[in-house]
């Protein structure tokens, strides 16, 4: 029972070097961890000319950790509360536009649309490096997830 587990992990284990060889053939490349496993439990072999070749890359060549700040996941939900604050502020707007009195027509016609309104609120409150015509446009762009837009 012994002999088949041993077998078993030779032929299909996670430091087999028959799997390792199917893996770098495949593009995976393993960690330096992973190599030292793999090195440990084969220490009775001699270990095969390929995998000797991809330890020295890998030691002349170590991984390197990817540069600059990670990217986050925060823009995109200020982008997805962005356009759903500017759909409710832009109804909000024209339904205050539609139901004013004909006085307070003259005194609408001279503020800006209920579009730019929104778009100058959202822009104050998410987007300050920006000016309000790039916000109306990065909302209305494809950036923003479609489900919030009233198309």
């Amino acid at each position: 029972m012994g002999k088949t587990k041993s077998s078993f992990d030779y032929l299909f284990g996670e430091t087999s070097l028959f799997v390792w060889k199917r893996r770098l053939d495949g593009g995976e490349v393993p960690s330096l961890p992973q190599i030292a496993d793999i090195i440990e439990k084969n220490s009775d072999e001699v270990l095969p000319a390929w995998f000797i070749e991809h330890l020295c890359k890998r030691l002349r060549n170590p991984d390197k950790p990817k540069r600059g700040r990670p990217p986050s996941t925060k823009a995109y939900t200020t982008h997805i509360f962005a356009a759903y604050l500017y759909q409710l502020l832009l109804a909000e707007f024209q339904k205050e536009r539609k139901s004013a009195s004909p006085a307070d027509r003259n005194r609408a016609k001279r503020e800006p649309p209920p579009s730019e309104r929104a778009a100058r609120i959202v822009q104050g409150n998410f987007y300050k490096e920006m000016d309000w015509k790039a916000v109306l446009n990065l909302i209305s762009s494809q950036k923003v997830p479609r489900i919030f837009m009233n198309d």
